[in-house]
């Protein structure tokens, strides 16, 4: 089963931890710690796991690396499913720039993130979860393995395969998924020089470092669904809410096992959490303030580069079909990432919802339908004439960098799930977003986009299921009418603010500076 997460149903909840193990765990670094290992000049090695929502940011950091930095040798460890498409960067790189290196790629052996998780969820379904109280208690039970999915057998194996890559390479800089802990321990114990490059919103990795314990009165709690700015009355189910996962953190039996197993084996504060508060260790965001909620202390190690993406090709070189086909008119993007897979009741719902929008407007809509289940083709009757007239598109995989069909300037609206990437892409374009969230920090950029003025939540009653009249609505609403010109305006500020931000090209700009000072051979 190929399916990847979104950027993030599982990012956010470590910040609890960190919250949870601040004062109970020794300080992260010694008061004069050791100065870092630094290997050989010019050469890095990315190590990250291959889910699409967790390591696009890595990818896209890589060809920028490959089209700008060329004299940076570029070695990539990760599981085989992310081969190919580090192939197709490292070809496009070289009819960019023909001096562009070839990435060296590195397979890991063992499950990845989702691969590892879904033996328990047995598919995105899985991961479903109401907000707020209704959610929490599944959110608990997920918690271990959003924290980390592998065995301490697993665990351990892939920190021994990487320390012997980072034996054999000698990297001046180690570039870091943190969301693969085998990784993070390694590089740590080792004490090498690193960055970590993350898709997550700023609030996921710092609201446990907010002053006056904001997390708890300010900041809505992961997958809570809460507003901002959070509500005195609501303040109370907030807390309640952060104090349930702080305490399922630091009283896991399970994770207590696995940090056991890997201390007894010699790792030094194994699944520690709190990687962020290292201040030697730069941490590279695709956040930036203008599109986030306000926080009122930022790490000076933390960079917000702005929105990070891959771009390789336009559209028209990608696909010039549908390049042509979007030029039709105004088109509704429907992608809800790479992880969701509709069941018969979704799939249902949101073909009423479109045909009520194809009924009412003069759009086109491009869908992209993955399946959870073989069911028929009659979810589709209300889309029948509008297919005959070719004015949707239905499609379980789309051939296209989404960011590029959104830089055609011909897509009119995004409807995503609210995964950090979609949320940064539609952001870094201008625009408009309808975000139909179904899991944890879902939940929070659906609210965020709400705040900010560029997005629209429908359905929050029900979420994380929906119904055709509530999508159709939030969908004319976002099309048509004084809320859409809001949106739009708003979008197209935001796209200006994105834009004095460096982006990919500022994360490898980070990483060539901080590869120069390794040692030469």
């Amino acid at each position: 089963m190929s399916i990847a997460f979104g950027s993030g149903a599982v990012v956010g909840a470590l910040v609890t931890a960190a919250i949870a193990n601040r004062k109970s765990e020794a300080s992260p670094s010694p008061a004069s710690p050791p100065p870092l290992v630094t290997g050989k000049k010019n050469t890095v090695l990315f190590l990250t796991d291959c889910a699409n929502g967790l390591s696009n940011v890595h990818v896209a950091t890589t060809f920028a690396l490959l089209q700008h930095h060329s004299s940076i040798e570029i070695h990539y460890a990760s599981f085989a499913k992310l081969e190919s498409e580090l192939a197709r960067i490292s070809a496009r790189a070289k009819v960019k720039n023909p001096a562009a290196k070839t990435v060296q790629w590195h397979e890991l052996r063992g499950p990845g993130f989702v691969d590892a998780a879904m033996r328990v969820w047995g598919s995105a379904t899985g991961l479903m979860t109401p907000p707020g109280v209704a959610g929490i208690d599944k959110l608990l039970r997920d918690f271990e393995l959003i924290a980390s999915p592998w065995t301490a057998d697993e665990h351990w194996d892939l920190y021994c395969q990487m320390e012997r890559l980072i034996a054999e390479i000698d990297p001046a800089v180690v570039v870091l998924d943190p969301m693969f802990r085998p990784a993070m321990d390694v590089s740590r114990n080792l004490n090498r020089t690193r960055v970590v490059v993350s898709p997550n919103a700023l609030t996921d990795v710092l609201v446990g470092l907010q002053p006056r314990g904001a997390a708890f009165w300010k900041y809505p709690a992961l997958g809570s669904g809460l507003p901002f700015p959070l509500p005195w009355k609501l303040v109370l189910k907030n807390a309640y809410l952060q104090l349930r996962l702080i305490f399922s953190v630091g009283f896991s039996s399970s994770l207590a096992a696995k940090r056991n197993f890997l201390s007894n084996r010699g790792v030094q504060d194994p699944m520690t959490l709190l990687d962020v508060q290292f201040a030697d260790v730069p941490w590279i965001s695709m956040a930036f303030p203008e599109a986030g909620l306000p926080l009122d202390f930022v790490p000076s190690h933390v960079m917000p580069v702005g929105p990070i993406v891959l771009d390789i090709a336009s559209a028209e070189e990608q696909s010039p079909e549908l390049a042509t086909w979007l030029k039709r008119a105004p088109t509704v993007l429907v992608n809800l990432g790479s992880a969701v897979e509709y069941d018969e009741h979704m799939a249902r719902e949101m073909a009423k919802a479109l045909g009520t929008v194809l009924d009412s407007t003069d759009t086109q809509v491009l869908w992209k339908l993955k399946k959870a289940s073989k069911h028929g083709n009659d979810v589709l009757k209300p889309l029948e004439e509008h297919i005959k007239r070719e004015r949707i598109r239905i499609v379980d995989w789309i051939d296209v960098d989404p960011v590029s069909l959104l830089h055609t300037g011909d897509i009119s609206l995004s409807v995503h799930h609210g995964g950090a990437n979609c949320y940064h892409e539609a952001i870094l374009t201008g625009v408009p977003q309808v975000i139909l969230p179904l899991w944890v920090d879902l939940y929070n950029f659906a609210q965020t986009a709400e705040y900010l003025g560029v997005g629209i939540w429908p359905g929050k009653e029900t979420a994380p299921r929906w119904h055709a009249e509530t999508l159709s609505d939030g969908f004319m609403r976002a099309l048509t009418g004084k809320s859409s010109f809001a949106m739009r305006e708003k979008a197209s500020q935001l796209r200006e603010a994105a834009r004095q931000y460096g982006g990919q090209l500022a994360a490898a700009e980070k990483i060539a500076s901080m590869a120069a000072k390794g040692h030469n051979n």
